[in-house]
């Protein structure tokens, strides 16, 4: 039997990272809704998910997310998540994670508030089993919940992959101080880029790139200087709004 604190679904597993709360589940199934620390059922400003995806559906699930594009498509996916509109993407980027292959798109959108999000996909494809990971965080408050959340993604464990236990780091480009890049670093000390996140939203400073430097860390996370290689969210075109 796993540990309490472990959660467990066909295919998976992930020892849960201090502080996450249990919002919703149905455990048969595998599928856990979890609520970050720093946030509570009453102002929920965070919120991840985990579900196995089973073979039948894996196609199909990467043919919506590489669909995203499409203004329809993208409406469409921000309605099922009880959104407004799409307000600007990022292209599907593969990753190889030690547990797989990862598919990750992201996207900022509008809650009714009128709140920014960033949305965060994450299919993950292992030997024998794939899941997919949702996160959604306030953009003017992603430095609270962007570190448990992708120390959660580092902690799903596949089945017929061995364990692994990469360390999470920001980036701090001294060229690009419009975002700050996260990164896994696997014991092969390769990063793994995962995400960028912006330094202001909506003329709202978020993080000063200079005071970084100085402190050495983002709510505990230790960051390195060196070159972004991944592109923050842009408004587009094609983007929806409400």
């Amino acid at each position: 039997m796993p540990p309490e604190d472990t959660l467990s679904g066909p295919g998976y597993s992930v020892q849960l990272p201090p502080g996450f709360t249990l919002a919703a589940s149905v455990p048969i199934a595998g599928v856990y809704r979890l609520l970050p620390p720093g946030t509570t059922p009453y102002n929920i400003e965070a919120l991840l998910q985990i579900r196995p995806v089973q073979a039948f559906e894996l196609q199909p699930l990467l043919q919506n997310l590489y669909s995203l594009e499409n203004p329809f498509v993208a409406q469409a996916q921000a309605a099922n998540l009880g959104l407004v509109g799409v307000v600007g993407t990022l292209p599907v980027r593969q990753v190889q994670l030690p547990q797989g292959l990862a598919h990750i798109r992201e996207f900022d959108a509008l809650n009714y508030m009128g709140i920014p999000l960033r949305v965060m996909v994450w299919v993950i494809i292992g030997a024998q089993s794939a899941v997919e990971v949702l996160v959604m965080m306030s953009l003017c408050r992603w430095t609270a919940f962007v570190a448990p959340c992708l120390d959660f993604v580092g902690r799903v464990n596949l089945s017929g992959v061995p364990q692994a236990a990469p360390q999470l780091r920001a980036l701090v480009d001294e060229h690009r101080k419009d975002q700050i890049e996260y990164q896994l670093v696997g014991p092969d000390h390769e990063p793994i880029p995962l995400t960028a996140l912006p330094t202001s939203v909506g003329g709202t400073v978020i993080i000063h790139v200079d005071t970084l430097i100085q402190t050495g860390n983002i709510n505990g996370t230790g960051i390195a200087v060196g070159a972004h290689s991944t592109a923050t969210v842009k408004s587009e075109p094609s983007a929806v709004t409400p």
